[in-house]
């Protein structure tokens, strides 16, 4: 790592990565499923988090700009894997496209954040008036 800020959003990418898999588990755990309206709500968002981070992350670590786009590799994987599975019918679609929501919010965010750092850094931000 170049410096602690890097550290730390490897750190907390790991911490909240950790926890949304265990939520996953538990969630899938138990069949009929019947969890509580929490971690459902968890389960649906809660892993924009990781995505933000390791987003934020790779932005700082990153030389190639291809590598940015990493984190959208296991959501397709994952996505086209479902789609498969569900033979590409429309609610397959639609389930694949909510539950990767919540991810591409947080990679989005990450680089609205990236970007208006950069702003700042260049003095375009704090120059307007």
């Amino acid at each position: 790592m170049k410096n602690r800020t890097g550290q730390i959003l490897l750190i907390a990418f790991v911490l909240t990565l950790a926890a949304y898999l265990v939520m996953f588990a538990a969630f899938f755990s138990q069949f009929p499923i019947s969890a509580s309206p929490l971690l459902q709500f968890l389960i649906l968002y809660f892993h924009a988090i990781p995505m933000l981070l390791i987003q934020l992350l790779l932005f700082r670590l990153s030389k190639p700009w291809w590598w940015k786009l990493l984190p959208f590799l296991p959501m397709l994987v994952v996505g086209l894997a479902f789609l498969r599975i569900a033979e590409w019918h429309i609610l397959g679609w639609i389930l694949v496209l909510w539950w990767c929501a919540a991810p591409a919010a947080g990679c989005v965010l990450a680089w609205a954040a990236y970007g208006l750092c950069r702003l700042y850094q260049k003095g375009d931000i704090r120059n307007a008036h």
